[in-house]
């Protein structure tokens, strides 16, 4: 019996999004300066849990590359995928940024940070559908109708 073979693109191009996401926000695309206010401080905080989730996005990715088990290659697209979206909704969403729309943390880490988050989301998603699909076809007539046994 052959060995599963690892199918890396997926996991390559969600390390490389994750590994952008994190360098970004980590220099050009990082939170305002402090300014002395709570503000500044909820950017901050906006930042850390974007690479917070990145960190995990990246390790579940690169895990992703090396994984030669469809199951897992499913579970792990379908996790980055969320986190993808939950990195996209953390700045201004779930955690607020500044008031002023012209700060830093407005005008570039909320949407690189948006964009990036999508792009993770669009491609774990992607990925997740087009392995689904290929079960099915796989699998004529396997599909949820007439599987309760009744």
């Amino acid at each position: 019996m052959e060995k599963p073979k690892a199918q890396p693109v997926a996991g390559l191009v969600l390390t490389a999004l994750a590994a952008l996401l994190l360098a970004g926000v980590a220099t050009f695309a990082g939170p305002c300066e402090a300014h002395g206010g709570q503000d500044a401080s909820s950017c901050l905080w906006a930042s850390r849990a974007v690479l917070g989730i990145g960190a995990v996005m990246a390790i579940l990715a690169i895990v992703r590359i090396f994984e030669t088990d469809e199951g897992e290659r499913r579970g792990l697209s379908l996790a980055c995928g969320l986190l993808g979206f939950l990195v996209a909704a953390t700045p201004g969403l779930i955690i607020g940024l500044c008031a002023d729309p012209a700060m830093h943390c407005n005008s570039v880490m909320r949407p690189f940070v948006i964009a990036v988050g999508i792009a993770v989301g669009a491609v774990g998603t992607v990925d997740l559908v087009r392995r689904l699909l290929a079960i099915k076809k796989r699998q004529p007539g396997a599909g949820l109708e007439g599987t309760s046994g009744e």
